[in-house]
């Protein structure tokens, strides 16, 4: 009976863990523009959120299937943030655009689409 008590406590443990991982952002500065930033949530490992802002940045080409995708991909769903910051010349002067992101969760593969679905000003900047 302890067994079996001390084995819930600890998936409950690790779960509580991985809700965590997965709802912090991970923020990119955006090439050699100190005014472009993109946070991407919901996604728990860092290569795949660097692949997800290098794609929404449009500084590579993916390929759409790794070998383990021959049947089908493995996909989880994120949000990416980008923000540009004095975009706009009067206030306010930032403009975030926020992406869906569906990704394949593979290491092997590097299938990511994108829909954006918000484009404001915003007064992150002076």
């Amino acid at each position: 009976m302890k067994v079996k008590k001390m084995f819930s406590k600890t998936l409950a443990i690790l779960m509580a863990i991985c809700t965590l991982a997965q709802m912090s952002g991970m923020s990119f500065a955006v090439g050699d523009e100190p005014n472009v930033e993109i946070v991407v949530s919901g996604v728990a490992d860092e290569q795949k959120a660097q692949l997800i802002t290098d794609t929404i940045n449009g500084e590579i080409i993916i390929s759409p299937f790794g070998i383990a995708c021959i049947f089908g991909h493995t996909t989880a769903k994120g949000r990416a943030i980008e923000t540009t910051h004095r975009y706009y010349s009067t206030a306010p002067k930032c403009r975030q655009i926020t992406y869906d992101v569906v990704y394949c969760t593979r290491s092997s593969c590097n299938y990511i689409t994108y829909t954006q679905i918000s484009n404001v000003r915003v007064s992150c900047c002076a």
